[in-house]
């Protein structure tokens, strides 16, 4: 986005919080880096439904549910949603396969690039220009294919298998004429954004 464009809205997303389980507390830098969003959007793996209500002090709050989340937030929340913010079509989703033994069997290869297709491919079938996604607990952005991939990365810890350094969020402004722009947060200094690497 031009740097004299003002954004007409400025979307918090947020990912894999893993509360209670990962995570006992929402960060404090949470509350700096996105006091000024206007609608937040959770990428699943929520964990307990309350944790929803914590975070919308912040701004309202659109979530999915994720492949580690509660029986409960499995069942209130979708797997999917698309949301429409200043013209711009936006899918939502965790980017897990529902059935365990497919989620299993993705992981074997591991490869980033046909799990960046599945999200383009979703997005493409919902009609979304954007794509937010998390699961992989890695911060990025990403376009292919005419569509914006953001992954905001974790607000918990990984698990065994995936180690993360960071917590992090992002920020994405849609513009007047939905010209659009991401900035990823890393909490620890929630003053100052940063261009993730993949």
């Amino acid at each position: 986005m031009n740097t004299n464009t003002k954004p007409i809205v400025r979307l918090g997303l947020v990912s894999d919080t893993h509360m209670p389980e990962r995570l006992a507390a929402l960060p404090d830098g949470l509350f700096t880096a996105l006091s000024r969003v206007d609608l937040l959007l959770h990428a699943g793996d929520v964990g307990a439904l309350w944790v929803l209500a914590k975070l919308s002090a912040i701004a309202p709050v659109v979530a999915v549910h994720g492949n580690d989340d509660t029986a409960e937030a499995q069942r209130e929340l979708p797997f999917q949603q698309l949301v429409t913010v200043a013209g711009r079509r936006i899918l939502l989703w965790h980017s897990h396969y529902p059935d365990r033994a497919e989620e299993l069997a993705s992981r074997v290869g591991d490869g980033l690039r046909p799990k960046l297709q599945r999200s383009v491919a979703q997005a493409q079938r919902a009609g979304a220009e954007i794509v937010v996604f998390g699961h992989w607990h890695i911060p990025l952005v990403y376009r292919h294919e005419g569509v914006l991939v953001i992954n905001p990365g974790a607000l918990a810890s990984g698990n065994f298998v995936m180690r993360q350094l960071m917590q992090t969020v992002a920020i994405l402004e849609v513009g007047m004429g939905g010209e659009t722009a991401v900035y990823h947060i890393d909490l620890a200094s929630p003053m100052k954004s940063f261009d993730p690497d993949i």
